[in-house]
């Protein structure tokens, strides 16, 4: 017997809990039964005694502007990714930028709550967003981030402190709405702990 969904508990108010640990590139942890085709490959003895010396493998990605290296070099394995555009879309965040200075409208652009259009934020090259993610917000990406309005703040800082060529807001400052604090980065103490002993 199927569950019915249209139950009235189902449709109170409150949002679900996100569990953001799911985004996550590397869960880590005992290795289980429930997590997942990597540490089912893991178990397998054969394979592992394949991958135990030093390799690497490279390969580009469908629309052939990202290499992907991932092997393993003194026994810790990598992933390098190196994409052939970016200059490319910092030399059109420029354009669209100089563009929007002079006041020509964006069709494509969001829709401001003055129901007027407005610019276009950033444009952001998939590297450098993987990069921000691993860096400062252990390896979640930006499409799980941006469903939190603090993260997804903290995230426009970073963009517009590290990486201003690809700031496409008029000014090259995005008008983030909520005031964050800059986060820091992976492995790092962002306060003073106090004294140890």
């Amino acid at each position: 017997m199927s569950q019915d969904i249209n139950q009235p508990e189902y449709l109170d108010d409150t949002d679900p809990e996100r569990n953001h640990d799911y985004w996550r590139q590397d869960h880590g942890g005992v290795v289980t039964n429930h997590n997942g085709v990597a540490d089912q490959l893991l178990k397998n003895n054969e394979l592992y005694n394949q991958l135990k010396g030093d390799w690497s493998r490279t390969d580009w990605n469908a629309s052939k502007n990202i290499r992907t290296t991932t092997g393993r070099e003194d026994g810790k394995f990598y992933i390098k990714r190196e994409q052939m555009n970016t200059d490319a879309v910092a030399e059109r965040c420029r354009l669209y930028r100089q563009a929007a200075e002079q006041g020509h409208p964006d069709p494509l652009a969001p829709i401001g709550e003055d129901g007027k259009l407005t610019w276009k934020w950033m444009d952001l090259p998939n590297v450098v967003s993987i990069r921000i993610s691993d860096q400062y917000f252990g390896g979640m990406p930006w499409q799980a981030l941006k469903n939190d309005r603090t993260l997804k703040a903290q995230f426009y800082r970073v963009v517009q402190q590290e990486y201003p060529q690809y700031v496409c807001y008029p000014g090259g400052k995005l008008p983030i709405p909520v005031e964050v604090s800059y986060p820091a980065k992976v492995g790092e103490q962002k306060f003073f702990k106090g004294h140890t002993q």
